[in-house]
Parts: structure tokens; C-alpha cells; sequence
């Protein structure tokens, strides 16, 4: 009885062994947490650590707003007794206008902020869950590829 099992685990399957394809699935899932962790560790807002009144407003007034800022909070033009504080000010003015200046990131952030969508918040946008259901697929297809492996 024993061979038999040996037999059986050690065989492979024939050369035109095809996997079953897999069926089309829906996955859903929701999040109630919005914010990244950077910008819940910093509980700033972009738009004000800029210095900006609004949000609706073009890209070259980030950019002047920016290097009005980073004139202000460089570390090499401040005093020495304020340069760790302005040190950190001035990261986070880079990070603040990596992030506006950039067209895909701030709508990804002001999306985040809750300033897109006519006040029914992140449900029902497909933005979230696209992205859920892209990494997912990738997930088993890449655990299916090890299964095969194991199968070998």
C-alpha cells in the first residue's frame, strides 16, 4: 500500500498537463481608513502647510507658494536655535509640494481628503477598488504559479 502512495506522490503530471483556468470572481472590499500613515503622522493639510487659501488652484501657484516657503524654512538661512525646526518644515514643504505638483498625486491625495465626488465620500468610486482587485488578481496568480511549482 505504502508504493502506492510513494507512486502516486512522486508522479508528474503528463507533458500536456493544462491547470484548470480559473473562473472570473468579484472581490469586494471597503476601507475606513483614507489617510496614508506619512500624512496621518504629520495630521497636516498640503494646501495649509503651503500656506494656500484654496484648493482649486493651478500649479503655478503651488510653485510660488513653494518657494516662497522654502526661502523662508531653509536650513542654511535660518538661525541657529530654530535649524532642527526648520529643518523639518522644510521636508515637509518638498514632500507637500512633491505631492501637489505632481497632477496623478494630488488627485490621488485631494481623493484621499475627501475633496473629490459630490459629497458621498470614497464609496462607490471605483478608484480603491480597481486597485483591491488588480493586486488580488496578482496575488493568486502568483500563488497558483507556486502551487504548479509544488506540483512538479
Amino acid at each position: 500500500m505504502t508504493s502506492v502512495v510513494a507512486a502516486l506522490v512522486s508522479a508528474r503530471p503528463p507533458h500536456n498537463y493544462q491547470p484548470k483556468q480559473a473562473k472570473p470572481c468579484t472581490i469586494r472590499c471597503s476601507s475606513t481608513a483614507t489617510l496614508s500613515s506619512s500624512r496621518r503622522e504629520t495630521n497636516n493639510n498640503f494646501y495649509k502647510v503651503l500656506s494656500l487659501e484654496s484648493e482649486n488652484i493651478g500649479a503655478e501657484e503651488i510653485k510660488k507658494a513653494y518657494r516662497t516657503m522654502a526661502r523662508r524654512y531653509h536650513p542654511d538661512v535660518c538661525s541657529p536655535p530654530t535649524r532642527e525646526e526648520s529643518t523639518r518644515m522644510f521636508i515637509e514643504l518638498h514632500r507637500a509640494y512633491e505631492t501637489l505638483s505632481d497632477p496623478a498625486s494630488r488627485r490621488r491625495y485631494d481623493h484621499e481628503l475627501g475633496l473629490v465626488g459630490s459629497g458621498s465620500g470614497h464609496r462607490g468610486s471605483g478608484f480603491e477598488r480597481e486597485r483591491w482587485e488588480e493586486q488580488l488578481r496578482g496575488l493568486w496568480w502568483r500563488s497558483e504559479a507556486r502551487r504548479m511549482r509544488r506540483t512538479k
